[in-house]
């Protein structure tokens, strides 16, 4: 259990921006080595333009704003929230991903609209299980099921079939 100092490390993902004025969040994330000693960091991921377009424009956050961790979680998931200076796994991310208990619950018209972005993402086929999982132990569950998850690998699939039927 965290006490004092640590606890006080853990954040609830907000809204902010770069230097250069551009969308991202802050999230608070384990350290990469797994010491016990070590506390959480906060990080700042810019925002892709599809997923400015999800925070900022259709869910309307505003700076500042908390985010709910579900939201947070998908954007880090599908590499729609990410670090400018260093290439990260998005497997590491959602692993060291922290936010306090009972933070932000996102409203369901919220949930839907990050179900959307969920289901027009080509996810990894190597982090696929990851995004399914994340479905199913979250409240998009209730919105969406896992299944509807594309893969790049279905997508090229897909096209295989249609490139044969013509």
């Amino acid at each position: 259990m965290l006490r004092g100092r640590e606890y006080n490390m853990i954040k609830q993902p907000r809204l902010t921006s770069t230097d250069d004025g551009e969308p991202a969040i802050d999230v608070t994330l384990d350290p990469t080595d797994g010491h016990n000693f070590e506390t959480p960091s906060q990080r700042t991921f810019r925002l892709s333009a599809r997923a400015s377009r999800l925070i900022v424009d259709e869910l309307e956050y505003k700076r500042h704003e908390e985010i709910a961790s579900v939201t947070a979680k998908a954007l880090l998931l599908t590499g729609g929230a990410h670090l400018t200076d260093q290439k990260t796994d998005p497997v590491d991310l959602v692993r060291r991903f922290r936010s306090p208990d009972g933070g932000k619950h996102p409203p369901k018209r919220e949930l839907k609209h990050v179900a959307n972005y969920l289901k027009r993402t080509e996810i990894e086929q190597r982090i696929h299980w990851l995004a399914e999982e994340l479905v199913q132990q979250s409240q998009l569950s209730a919105v969406m099921d896992s299944e509807e998850i594309r893969s790049q690998r279905t997508r090229m699939n897909d096209l295989r079939g249609i490139a044969k039927d013509l």
